[in-house]
C-alpha cells in the first residue's frame, strides 16, 4: 500500500520527463515520397509509375535514353484514392490505370475509400491520359483494365 501511495504522490513530478522522451518519427517517415506501381511499354523505352508524396498520389512517366521523370497527373490533395493497375499502350501513346479504392487494405472491396466523408464518394474508375500529357479521362467504373 505504501508503494502505491508513494508512486501516486511521485507521479506529478515524473510527468515532465515525458517531454524529454524521444518524439515519434512517424510523421517524417510519412512525408517521404515512395513509388507504388511501375509499368513499362511493351515496345520502346517508356515507363510509368505511381508516386505517393505526402498522400498525394500521381502518375509520373519517363522516356529513354535519359529517363527524366515528368509528372503526368496533377492530383493535389490527399484524398486516399490509390492509383493501381498501370499500363502503357502498345504504341506508347497512352497511360491507363485505375484510380480509387485501396486494394491492399482490410476494407470491404465494394466500399469506397472516403476519408473526407464526401457526400458523393469517389468510385473505382479506369482512367487514361496521353503519354505526352493532357487531361485525365475516366473511361468507366471498374478495376483491372486491359488495353
Amino acid at each position: 500500500m505504501r508503494k502505491i501511495l508513494f508512486l501516486f504522490l511521485l507521479s506529478p513530478f515524473l510527468l515532465p520527463l515525458q517531454d524529454l522522451a524521444q518524439r515519434s518519427a512517424f510523421l517524417p517517415f510519412k512525408k517521404y515520397p515512395f513509388p507504388t506501381e511501375l509499368a513499362a511499354a511493351p515496345a520502346g523505352s517508356r515507363i510509368a509509375w505511381a508516386m505517393d508524396e505526402e498522400g498525394q498520389r500521381n502518375v509520373y512517366v519517363a522516356e529513354g535514353p535519359a529517363f527524366t521523370p515528368r509528372k503526368l497527373t496533377d492530383f493535389s490533395k490527399d484524398d486516399g484514392q490509390e492509383i493501381s493497375s498501370l499500363s502503357i499502350s502498345a504504341d506508347g501513346q497512352w497511360e491507363v490505370s485505375v484510380r480509387g479504392g485501396d486494394h491492399g487494405a482490410n476494407w470491404e472491396k465494394g466500399q469506397p475509400v472516403n476519408p473526407g466523408a464526401d457526400a458523393q464518394p469517389f468510385k473505382v474508375q479506369v482512367a487514361c491520359i496521353p503519354f505526352a500529357g493532357g487531361t485525365v479521362r475516366y473511361l468507366s467504373e471498374g478495376d483491372g483494365p486491359v488495353i
